[in-house]
């Protein structure tokens, strides 16, 4: 009973920690990890899109340009949106996004920013998020 009372002050800090770091572990906010269905997405492609493809969407389209519009068609130059990969999780960028009430398309010249961008979205639970893998079928 003295020990307790001697380390009392440490021992409800303890389980002040471990109840916040459980609260934080079986949180909905942030990220979600569930790597499966993400991997699922891309080894079926049903993440990509093609210019053929967007013509069929519903909804009002946002092309989120991740870098330069080189390779990007004329048509599809004045839709976009711009911002760099790194400023996609800025507060105002994050709510644009979701804010958005069609799909998403993310552009980039090299694939990889985009796949990486789709999965920070996603796991942030953002829907309806595609990556744009070509761009030459549309005339500009």
């Amino acid at each position: 009973m003295k020990f307790l009372k001697q380390y009392r002050f440490a021992l409800i800090i303890f389980l002040v920690i471990i109840a916040l770091v459980l609260l934080r572990s079986f949180s909905r906010a942030g990220f979600r990890y569930d790597a499966a269905r993400w991997v699922e997405a891309s080894v079926d492609g049903s993440n990509l899109i093609t210019t053929n493809q967007l013509s069929a969407l519903k909804g009002e389209i946002m092309l989120l340009n991740l870098g330069s519009e080189a390779g990007l068609p004329g048509a599809l130059v004045e839709k976009a949106v711009t911002m760099s990969p790194e400023s996609v999780t800025v507060k105002e960028n994050l709510k644009q996004i979701r804010n958005h009430k069609g799909p998403v398309i993310l552009y980039s010249e090299n694939r990889s920013v985009s796949a990486r961008v789709w999965m920070i979205l996603s796991e942030m639970g953002m829907k309806n998020i595609f990556i744009l893998s070509d761009t030459g079928s549309v005339a500009g």
